[in-house]
């Protein structure tokens, strides 16, 4: 991603969000209030070949990130700093095997969500260890293939994302369904449903794969990648799409994963392409 274009992205995405709370306000000076330190290229850091297809992010403390592979039930923490690996457990006595493609982390648990809606709910192990867990239908994999899951916004609740519709009534909207570990019963209806045609063009359309969301608490917005059209877009929780921006092909072969961090930073998990290593990309926020 360039520079300019995401100063674009974030200073539209801001001012909407944090701006244009008062009637009376002035337009926002679109060059101020940008909250990411911006250049041509991202602090980038090579994963261990474990992770080549990483395919989510979540949040594990200020300055690591917990990360999976598509196969595999084990999770990683990742410093920030190095992509090292600070620790790493497993689901299972023999490591559980599932289409893993989402991650989220709440009150000492992480869950693992599944293509099919499954999710799997586990205490944090210690390193090199293996933890019992417990697997819940939300129901949600029969109306579309599932890409992505973030924490929702009270506790023990999730936000699950569709990449691709399995009934009619998903086909061609940002899909996203909210399912609660509280009550463990099945969605039925969509948390928020954006039809393609609101905030993209019909080429842009066309290639638009959910593939990670992330809930900004401080922004109060949903961050929201697709791999395929390298594109990323953030809205409000009414859904109202505020910004949409085009990832650089350079630094971002396959986006999978998006984690803000507690002080505002954007990261980024690519998969690796033509068998090279998996990457983290950091956008610094402003003080």
């Amino acid at each position: 991603m360039r520079g300019l274009g995401i100063v674009r992205f974030w200073s539209m995405a801001l001012c909407v969000v944090m701006c244009l709370g008062s009637a009376n306000a002035q337009p926002p000076d679109k060059t101020n209030g940008v909250p990411f330190q911006l250049i041509d290229a991202p602090q980038q850091m090579r994963l261990v070949n474990g992770l080549r297809e990483i395919s989510g992010l979540a949040m594990a403390s200020e300055s690591s990130v917990y990360a999976h592979n598509d196969e595999h039930g084990i999770v990683y923490e990742l410093s920030l700093e190095t992509g090292d690996v600070l620790a790493a457990f497993a689901l299972g006595g023999i490591t559980e095997l599932a289409d893993f493609e989402g991650i989220a982390f709440e009150n000492g648990r992480i869950y693992l969500v599944t293509s099919d809606g499954k999710i799997y709910e586990a205490l944090i192990g210690e390193h090199r260890k293996r933890v019992r867990f417990n697997v819940f239908d939300t129901g949600i994999g029969s109306f579309c293939e599932i890409e992505g899951l973030t924490r929702g916004f009270e506790p023990g609740s999730f936000i699950v994302l569709c990449k691709s519709a399995r009934i009619q009534a998903v086909y061609n909207k940002l899909t996203i369904y909210k399912w609660s570990v509280n009550d463990r019963l099945p969605a039925t209806e969509p948390l928020l449903q954006i039809p393609f045609e609101e905030f993209l063009s019909e080429k842009e359309a066309e290639n638009f794969r959910p593939s990670a969301i992330e809930w900004d608490e401080e922004r109060k917005a949903f961050v929201v990648l697709s791999a395929q059209s390298r594109q990323l877009a953030i809205m409000d929780e009414a859904g109202s799409v505020l910004a949409t921006e085009f990832l650089s092909s350079d630094f971002h072969p396959q986006a999978e994963g998006v984690a803000i961090t507690p002080s505002g930073d954007l990261v980024i998990a690519d998969e690796g392409a033509r068998r090279s290593s998996g990457t983290l990309s950091l956008y610094k926020a402003r003080p």
